[in-house]
């Protein structure tokens, strides 16, 4: 996230009214970034830490999600790593396509 440039993300949109957002503001990396911005994107904290935490908490999140899905029996799950992952993905929505 960092690499593809989220910090900079944040400042632009901080311009933009992010920090008033009820939702935007709080998405992961994007409340932990916030914390250490002023409202004019200076850095007044520490952005490591806020990208630990945001690991870490994208981490709870993904455990959370898997745990929720895993008892959905919609759910199909697919090696993403799968050679055929388009086939088997589209052999998974091509009955509701058809429908």
């Amino acid at each position: 996230m960092m690499s593809a440039g989220l910090l900079d993300e944040v400042r632009r949109l901080l311009a933009a009214g992010l920090r008033g957002s009820p939702t935007a503001g709080k998405a992961l990396g994007y409340s932990q970034l916030l914390n250490c911005l002023d409202d004019d994107g200076n850095t007044v904290g520490n952005i490591d830490e806020a990208v630990a935490v945001t690991i870490r908490a994208t981490r709870r999140f993904a455990r959370r999600q898997r745990s929720w899905f895993r008892r959905d029996p919609r759910v199909r799950w697919l090696d993403a790593g799968a050679p055929d992952l388009v086939t088997r993905a589209l052999d998974c929505v091509r009955p509701t396509l058809a429908g």
